[in-house]
């Protein structure tokens, strides 16, 4: 097995269990090695921290995958699998919707692997997972049977790696229209052409959460999407949910799961830009705010006006909020940190006059779990917050 040997001090975030390297960290020239070659990594006294896959045109040069001397073969494979299947089978006993493989936190980097009853939809996002994507599949049909596997390989960071976009059904039959029992709901679900793969799964445990503030409120939910912090709040006994987002095909069929689970006499959607919504809505008019946005910062570069974005977002919710209100703020931008987050939430607080507290401070769903050395693992903010007038 090839060797790439690392520079002085590049090993420590390595020895702490980080599982990427730096093309800057690496001692000697990458232009020489295939990508998705596997390899050796070694430190700069020539131990052997571990194994994985290179990409000599890749900023991450190195993704760590292995113990120093194992190969990639099918047994490592499904093991792999083996082992995050049955962290989620204890996560979420029972139920068969939820992430399957997180990239590094399963051992598995550029993989994400979604199920959704018996369909599964995976998104392979490096070079060096391109490599076993066959196996992947193979390894995913002989232990979980599905129905249909699905390529979601339509994410931009692939272009990073030199690999092209594409989605389509890999094996099996996709049923024309999916249907999956979720917070004990039925939601609809579109592998193919849904964001992400097609739900949310990383608010999963954060609606749950939800329940204990909506009983009896008034609850505006900003891109909603197709709702489904809107069906858990009027679930939980909303009394009146309204659901905003600027696609006619979310808001379309977020109305048909209201009405499929019937809850059609409590929510109403609407296909619109947020802010727009917001300036019309007026002030005091809810009891909860969920506010749920995209990524405002995709990039380092976009963080400064990524954080104007989110301030005067926050704040226009807020000043929707009656005094004592609800608001539940959402950030998926891993460049927003939580402490600049929370910064965020205060100055937008300032600017409405009005004065948080924080009630819970939450993150992504148990099957999005964080490496403890690796914060690039953890990407979601969710904070539970009382809104109350300045005294």
């Amino acid at each position: 097995m090839d060797e790439v040997k690392l520079k002085p001090g590049a090993d420590r975030r390595v020895i702490q269990g980080h599982r990427w390297i730096f093309s800057n960290e690496v001692d000697g020239p990458l232009k020489d090695f295939e990508p998705g070659r596997w390899v050796d990594v070694v430190s700069p006294k020539g131990v052997r921290l571990g194994s994985g896959y290179i990409n000599p045109h890749s900023l991450i040069a190195v993704r760590l995958a292995a113990p120093a001397g194992v190969r990639p073969d099918r047994s490592w494979l499904e093991e792999r699998i083996r082992q995050a299947l049955r962290y989620r089978q204890q996560a979420y006993p029972g139920e068969n919707t939820y992430r399957l493989v997180y990239g590094e936190s399963d051992g598995l980097p550029g993989l994400i692997v979604d199920r959704y009853e018996d369909v599964l939809v995976a998104q392979v996002t490096t070079a060096g997972m391109a490599v076993l994507e066959p196996m992947v599949e193979e390894v995913l049909a002989d232990l979980l049977q599905p129905r249909a596997v699905v390529a979601r390989n339509d994410t931009r960071a692939r272009l990073l790696e030199g690999l092209s976009l594409e989605k389509r059904v890999v094996r099996g039959d996709l049923p024309e229209s999916l249907q999956v029992p979720l917070h004990g709901l039925t939601l609809t679900v579109d592998p193919l052409n849904g964001q992400k793969t097609g739900l949310f799964l990383d608010q999963r445990d954060n609606r749950e959460a939800l329940r204990r503030w909506v009983k009896d409120a008034e609850v505006l939910d900003l891109f909603c999407y197709q709702g489904a912090w809107s069906l858990v709040a009027a679930a939980s006994g909303a009394r009146r949910v309204v659901g905003v987002d600027q696609s006619r095909e979310a808001v379309d069929r977020a109305a048909r799961d209201a009405a499929a689970n019937g809850l059609e006499d409590r929510c109403r959607f609407h296909a619109s830009d947020v802010l727009d919504f917001l300036k019309r809505a007026g002030r005091n008019a809810f009891d909860v705010v969920i506010l749920d946005p995209p990524a405002f910062a995709k990039t380092k570069s976009a963080l400064k006006n990524a954080l104007r974005g989110y301030t005067d977002l926050n704040r226009r919710a807020m000043l929707a909020l009656r005094p004592g209100g609800i608001l539940v703020s959402c950030s998926c931008s891993y460049h927003v940190s939580e402490p600049l987050f929370q910064d965020m939430l205060v100055r937008a607080a300032q600017a409405a006059g009005r004065t948080l507290r924080i009630l819970e401070a939450r993150g992504q769903a148990l099957d999005h779990p964080v490496l403890a050395a690796m914060p690039e693992t953890r990407y979601l903010k969710c904070h539970f917050l009382q809104v109350l007038d300045r005294t």
